[in-house]
C-alpha cells in the first residue's frame, strides 16, 4: 500500500509503551488470520488477547523459538507446557510449532501478520512487559510486498520445521500429537521415559507425586555424577573437529557418534563411582524419609489444631445460638405480658367511653348569666360601629363640599369632628339618597367581620386572612376621613400645606378612625361568634353530629389498637420460627461436635496410610535405583546427551565464525544445526539410544 505521495505507507515506532498499544489494537481488529513468529513468547496481556481473537473465530498460527533452563527444545517439547499459555492456546485451537532458533536464524526474526493486510517486523520482545529494559523499536508496514515475503518466510520455517520430524508414514503430524495429548486426561497420558518400571502397584496419587518427586532428586544426582565433564575440552574438540573437516556438516554425524560414544562409556561406572551413588542414594532416601515424617508430625499437628479450633467455633456458635434463644424468649414474654395487655386496657377503656358518651348525650342547659351581657354588648358594639362609620362617611362625601359652599356664603366652617352624632341628620337634610347611601356604607365593614359566619371549614389561616382584611379596609377608611378633614382644614386657610400620603402617618385624625373603627369591628366580631355559640350549642341536630365524630375517632382508634395488637402477634409467631431455627442449627452443631473425634481418627489414619505408601514408594524406588547402578543400568535423562552436543556444537560453530564471513557462518550453522537435529531424530525414532537414556 503507498501513501499519496508515492511512498511505501510504514511507520517506525521507537517505544515500548507506543509498540505495545499499536499491536494490540491491530490484534484486536483482526479478522481473518494473525501469523506471529518469536523467538519468546510470554506477554499475559497479549496471550489473553489471543484467547479472545480464537473465541471470535480468527485463525492464529504461532512459530515460537525458546530455550529451557539453557537448552535448545524441539518439536516434541511442547508438551513440557502442560500448565503453560502455550498449551491453551493449542486447546482452544491455535497452531503454535516450536522449533530449533539455531536451525532456522530466528534469533533476531520477530513479526506479525494481521489479516494478511500488515505487518510488524523488528526487535520487539514479546516476553512479559517487566522484563524486558532493552532499546526496541519495530517496522510497521502496509506494503503489500513486504508483507508477502514475511508470509512465505513463515511458510518455510514451518515446512522446513515438519521436513525435520522423523519420516514415518505411521505418525501423527507435531499438531495433532499436541492436541491428542492435551486432550487426554493426566492418567491416559503417554510415559515420556523410556526407563521400565519394575513396581506396577497401584498407590495413591499422593504416593505418586512424591515417587515422581523422589525419581526426578536421583535423576538429578545421577546427572550429576555421570554428567560432570570438561566443557571447555569438549568445545574444543567441536572446534578442532570443525577445522579439521572446514566445517563440513556432512561430516557432523560422526563427530556426535563420537561424543555420544564417550558418554556412554562415562555412563559405564566403576566401582568407586557406583559406591559414590549408592551412598548418596541412601543418604537421600533416609532424608527423605525423615522429611515424610517431619511432614506427617506438621500434618497430624495441624489436623489437630484445625480439629480443636473447628471444635471451638462450634461451641462459640452453640453458646452464640442459646443466647439468641434466651433474648427471642424474653422479648415473647414481655409481648405477651406487657404489650398486648396494654392494648386491650385501652381498647376497654375506649368502648367505656363510647358507652358513657352515647349514655350522657343530652341537650345542654341554657347560660342566661351569659347570654345577656353578651347579647348587649352586640348591640352596644352595632350601634357604636353604625354611627362611628355613618360619621366617617359623612365626612367622605359632603365634608369638602359643606366646606365649599359656607365659603361661598361667607360663613364660618366649622371643621369636621371624626365622631359626629349628627351626621345622620345631617345627612337627611340633604335628600334621602344621601341618607340611604350613608346607612349603606356602614354595612360594609361590618359584613367584613361577620362573614367568617359564611365561610365554611374554617382555619386559623383563613381567620387570619379575614383579620387582615378588617385592618386593611379600616386603614384605608381611616385614610381617606384624614384626607378629607385636611382638605377641609386647606380650604378654610387653617393649613397651607395640600395633602400629601406620608402625612396620614403624623395625622391624629387617621391614628383614631383607625383604631376606634378596628377595635370596634374586631370586639363585635369576637361578641357575635360567642353569641351564635349559644344556640348553635342548643342545636341538636349540630350536637348529634359531634357526638357521632367523637365516637368514630374513638373508634377508629380502637381499630388502630386491634392492628398494633395483630403485629405484636405476629412478632411472637416470628420470633417462636427463630427460635426452632437455633434449637435445629444448635442440635446440628452438637451432632458435629459428637462425630468429630470419629473423623478426626479416621483423617488421622488416612494421612499416616498416605505417609506409609510415600515411605514404601520412597523405598521401593531406592531399591530400583540401587539395582539398576549395580547393574550397570542407570536411568541417564537424554538432557545429558544434548548437553554434550550442544557443547561440541559451541565450538563447531566457534570455528565457523572465526573462519567464515558472517553470512556464510550462519548459512553453515544452520546447516550444523539440521544435521545435529537430524541426528537426534533418527536416534530417538530408531531407539537406537542406550536403554538407560530417557527419552
Amino acid at each position: 500500500m503507498f501513501g499519496s505521495n508515492g511512498t511505501i505507507d510504514q511507520h517506525i515506532i521507537y517505544t515500548r509503551e507506543e509498540i505495545y498499544a499499536r499491536l494490540h489494537k491491530e490484534i484486536t481488529a483482526a479478522q481473518s488470520s494473525i501469523l506471529i513468529a518469536v523467538d519468546r513468547f510470554s506477554h499475559d496481556e497479549l496471550f489473553r488477547l489471543l484467547f479472545k481473537k480464537i473465541e471470535e473465530g480468527v485463525k492464529i498460527e504461532i512459530i515460537i523459538a525458546d530455550r529451557m533452563h539453557g537448552q535448545e527444545y524441539e518439536y516434541e517439547e511442547i508438551f513440557e507446557y502442560e500448565d503453560s499459555s502455550l498449551q491453551q492456546l493449542v486447546l482452544k485451537g491455535a497452531s503454535v510449532l516450536t522449533v530449533d532458533p539455531a536451525a532456522h536464524d530466528m534469533t533476531q526474526q520477530k513479526f506479525c501478520i494481521v489479516d494478511k493486510k500488515l505487518a510488524f517486523y523488528g526487535a520487539y520482545d514479546w516476553s512479559r512487559a517487566e522484563q524486558s529494559s532493552q532499546q526496541e523499536s519495530i517496522v510497521l508496514t502496509y506494503h503489500q510486498a513486504t508483507v508477502e515475503r514475511l508470509i512465505a518466510y513463515f511458510n518455510e520455517i514451518k515446512n522446513k520445521a515438519f521436513e525435520l520430524q522423523p519420516a514415518q508414514p505411521e505418525k501423527k503430524s507435531l499438531l495433532s500429537q499436541i492436541k491428542a495429548f492435551f486432550g487426554m486426561k493426566s492418567q491416559e497420558r503417554p510415559q515420556l521415559s523410556s526407563q521400565p518400571r519394575v513396581d506396577q502397584q497401584p498407590t495413591s496419587s499422593t504416593a505418586t507425586d512424591t515417587r515422581s518427586e523422589y525419581e526426578h532428586v536421583l535423576d538429578s544426582m545421577i546427572a550429576a555424577e555421570v554428567s560432570n565433564f570438561d566443557r571447555e575440552l569438549l568445545r574444543k574438540q567441536g572446534y578442532e573437529r570443525a577445522r579439521a573437516n572446514n566445517g563440513d556438516a556432512h561430516v557432523l554425524s560422526k563427530g556426535l557418534d563420537s561424543v555420544y560414544s564417550v558418554f556412554i562409556n562415562e555412563v559405564n561406572v566403576i566401582e568407586d563411582k557406583k559406591t559414590r551413588l549408592i551412598s548418596k542414594i541412601e543418604e537421600q532416601r533416609v532424608k527423605s524419609t525423615d522429611k515424610l515424617k517431619e511432614q506427617l508430625a506438621l500434618q497430624l499437628h495441624t489436623l489437630d489444631t484445625q480439629f480443636e479450633s473447628r471444635r471451638e467455633s462450634l461451641q462459640h456458635k452453640i453458646s452464640s445460638l442459646e443466647s439468641h434463644i434466651a433474648i427471642n424468649m424474653k422479648e415473647i414474654e414481655g409481648i405477651r405480658t406487657s404489650k398486648i395487655p396494654a392494648v386491650q386496657e385501652k381498647n376497654q377503656q375506649i368502648v367505656q367511653q363510647i358507652k358513657e358518651q352515647e349514655r350522657n348525650y343530652a341537650k345542654p342547659a341554657f347560660k342566661w348569666f351569659e347570654f345577656i351581657p353578651v347579647t348587649l354588648i352586640n348591640l352596644g358594639l352595632i350601634l357604636y360601629l353604625f354611627f362611628f362609620y355613618s360619621s366617617a362617611a359623612y365626612i367622605l362625601l359632603f365634608s369638602e363640599l359643606d366646606a365649599k359652599e359656607a365659603r361661598l356664603r361667607g360663613i364660618t366652617v366649622n371643621p369636621p369632628e371624626v365622631f359626629n352624632p349628627d351626621a345622620i341628620g345631617m345627612a337627611a337634610d340633604k335628600g334621602g339618597s344621601a341618607l340611604f347611601f350613608i346607612m349603606l356604607f356602614v354595612f360594609v365593614p361590618v359584613s367584613l367581620a361577620l362573614i367568617g359566619r359564611f365561610v365554611q371549614k374554617m382555619n386559623w389561616w383563613k381567620n387570619t386572612l379575614m383579620t387582615l382584611g378588617i385592618l386593611l379596609v379600616d386603614a384605608f377608611i381611616a385614610y381617606k376621613v384624614a384626607e378629607a378633614i385636611h382638605n377641609v382644614d386647606y380650604l378654610t386657610g387653617e393649613v397651607d400645606v395640600q395633602w400629601k400620603f406620608m402625612m396620614a402617618f403624623e395625622d391624629l385624625n387617621f391614628y383614631l378612625v383607625f383604631i376606634l373603627g378596628a377595635l370596634g369591628l374586631l370586639l363585635f366580631k369576637i361578641t357575635f361568634e360567642k353569641l351564635m355559640q349559644f344556640f348553635e350549642e342548643r342545636n341538636p341536630d349540630m350536637n348529634y353530629r359531634k357526638n357521632q365524630q367523637h365516637i368514630r375517632h374513638m373508634q377508629e382508634d380502637i381499630a388502630h389498637n386491634q392492628s398494633l395488637r395483630l403485629s405484636h402477634e405476629e412478632e411472637i409467631a416470628r420470633l417462636e420460627k427463630e427460635i426452632i431455627q437455633y434449637n435445629t442449627d444448635i442440635n446440628i452443631c452438637r451432632e458435629e461436635v459428637a462425630a468429630m473425634p470419629a473423623k478426626q481418627t479416621q483423617q488421622t489414619e488416612q494421612k499416616k496410610s498416605e505417609m506409609h505408601n510415600k515411605t514404601q514408594s520412597i523405598e521401593r524406588v531406592t531399591d530400583i535405583y540401587k539395582n539398576h547402578i549395580e547393574n550397570d543400568i542407570l536411568p541417564i535423562s537424554i538432557d545429558s546427551v544434548k548437553d554434550r552436543i550442544n557443547v561440541f556444537l559451541e565450538g563447531w560453530n566457534d570455528f565457523l565464525h572465526d573462519e567464515y564471513a558472517v553470512n556464510k557462518a550462519m548459512e553453515k550453522s544452520k546447516a550444523a544445526a539440521e544435521v545435529a537435529t537430524q541426528w537426534q531424530v533418527d536416534k530417538l525414532s530408531g531407539n537406537r539410544f542406550d536403554q538407560r537414556i530417557k527419552a
